[in-house]
């Protein structure tokens, strides 16, 4: 078997290898320099029977000018275990951080066809409709934990027209019958990582997840990190989620820009 290092280093210098220019490349889009404000604001709205959060960073209300990428995070209950504005506050200051707007979701133990389709169409499209968001597929990011990393990769498969990046933390099933159906939309994504704890009940599965994107070619950063189920969930979140989508979401400074239609 092959040891946490050596299965890291595997994919930093192997699988990303092709694309670490394209990424690279990736890293350097961001929007406007960080300016002082206040922490970020959260709101509930309902949606389709469902309750959903809206986290809106600080900036949103100190710089009515200026739209938003937008992460589209689903997770098991209670979602704020991930501790998502306390880490978004945080992260809202860095140098380089582009501040998203993050919607956090529910996913339910079993994903339908129904809840497919509200995820790709019907939360986006009304969020777009609410907020100053980025309207574009390159300025969308999914992703999913546990319960929710399983939905995210069952609608990132099939939703690359909507999503450009994706972030599978310690998904419950890995869906492994069907990727290979859908390994040709994944690989439309600018971005894709795994990571899950070493002391996971899920682990043996991410691994799996990891092994089936290796041979299907599917770009992808995977990581193992110590750690059981939900233990350093939130600190992910801070250290490693959200900076993912920061350098790879398009946030230019202006809305308007080619970049971002």
């Amino acid at each position: 078997m092959i040891g946490l290092g050596m299965r890291t280093i595997a994919v930093g210098m192997a699988l990303v290898a092709g694309a670490a220019m394209t990424l690279g490349a990736q890293g350097r889009r961001g929007g406007a320099p960080p300016v002082a404000s206040g922490p970020g604001t959260i709101e509930r709205i309902t949606l389709g029977g469902s309750e959903v959060t809206v986290y809106l960073p600080g900036s949103y209300a100190t710089d009515a000018a200026r739209r938003f990428p937008v992460v589209y995070l689903l997770a098991e209950r209670p979602v704020d275990v991930l501790k998502l504005p306390e880490a978004a506050d945080k992260l809202s200051t860095a140098q380089g951080f582009s501040a998203p707007i993050v919607v956090m979701s529910d996913a339910p133990a079993a994903a339908t066809a129904a809840w497919e389709k509200f995820v790709a169409e019907d939360l986006v499209s009304n969020i777009d409709m609410r907020y100053r968001t980025l309207a574009a597929r390159i300025s969308r990011g999914l992703a999913g934990y546990a319960a929710g990393g399983t939905g995210a990769l069952r609608v990132g498969m099939k939703r690359p027209d909507v999503f450009s990046s994706l972030y599978i933390m310690s998904a419950a099933d890995t869906l492994l019958t069907s990727l290979d159906a859908g390994a040709d939309n994944l690989r439309r994504y600018y971005a894709v990582a795994v990571d899950v704890g070493t002391k996971d009940s899920s682990l043996p599965a991410n691994r799996a997840l990891h092994d089936a994107l290796v041979r299907l070619k599917v770009p992808h950063y995977y990581e193992e990190y110590e750690g059981e189920h939900a233990a350093r969930a939130a600190e992910r979140v801070q250290t490693h989620l959200l900076p993912f989508f920061s350098r790879n979401l398009s946030a230019p400074a202006n809305p308007t820009s080619p970049a971002v239609q």
